[in-house]
């Protein structure tokens, strides 16, 4: 997941693609994509207590994207 969103630095991921991403071909019988939510929230947990900055930002209403900045 990680590598995924270094690999599309310059373009937000929508639940949807990060869902693909993560599921494969079980994303489209998948209703609704509230496991993105905490799997980000992991995602970055893990990624603090590594003592890494918060590199992976929310877009509102579109998706996630990795900021290096």
């Amino acid at each position: 997941m990680l590598l995924f969103l270094i690999g599309n630095a310059n373009r937000v991921l929508s639940k949807g693609a990060i869902a693909e991403h993560l599921s494969g071909d079980m994303a489209d019988m998948l209703d609704n994509h509230d496991f993105i939510y905490a799997h980000i929230k992991n995602l970055k947990k893990k990624m603090s207590k590594a003592g890494s900055g918060d590199y992976i930002k929310t877009v509102y209403g579109l998706g996630y994207k990795w900021q290096d900045e």
